[in-house]
């Protein structure tokens, strides 16, 4: 009888999938090198800004995400090989109707993975966002409905030190395009 029990634990313990995250392969501040040698080099954004967009099965194979999510790298720095890490983002790439939306895979990925939170009643018109926060680590899953009905749908992970470090970015940014030079 005792070795029936051993069998089902074991057979149990090793058929049950894992529940892993993702496998970003870097940090938040690291630099790019294992991500670039293994995807490609980072397109150019704003200057000082480089992006590396990926399939999510590809950094994901566990997670039941799929083509029409994708994972953004996202770099601070003035070369890419210098650059660093600043956030992760997952986003739903919509189609125009909302499809991978309502189907609610990220939203539930975001519960799996970082935690429960309060939809209501019907998550598929959840319109908000959440935030988790554990020690330095910062992750934010936003679904929000734009003005042409559509969901703009993603989470984003970064630390402390680099959203303080994206905001003054985006804010250097909006004060050039608004003329204001920045050391006055």
């Amino acid at each position: 009888m005792k070795r029936l029990v051993q069998f089902f634990i074991i057979f149990f313990l090793f058929s049950v999938p894992a529940n892993a995250a993702c496998d970003f392969m870097i940090k938040i501040g690291e630099k790019g090198t294992k991500v670039f040698e293994k995807f490609a080099i980072p397109l150019p954004g704003f200057k000082g800004m480089w992006y590396l967009p990926v399939q999510s099965p590809e950094v994901c194979p566990n997670d039941n995400l799929n083509e029409n999510i994708a994972v953004e790298y996202v770099f601070l720095g003035d070369k890419h090989e210098q650059a660093k890490l600043a956030a992760i983002r997952i986003i739903v790439l919509n189609d125009g109707n909302n499809t991978e939306n309502n189907k609610l895979t990220l939203m539930n990925y975001a519960k799996k993975v970082y935690g429960d939170f309060d939809t209501g009643q019907n998550p598929e018109i959840f319109n908000s966002y959440n935030i988790w926060e554990n020690g330095q680590s910062i992750v934010i899953y936003k679904r929000m409905l734009d003005a042409n009905d559509l969901i703009e749908e993603e989470i984003m992970i970064t630390n402390l030190e680099y959203d303080k470090k994206l905001g003054l970015f985006f804010n250097e940014i909006e004060a050039e395009a608004e003329g204001f030079d920045k050391k006055e």
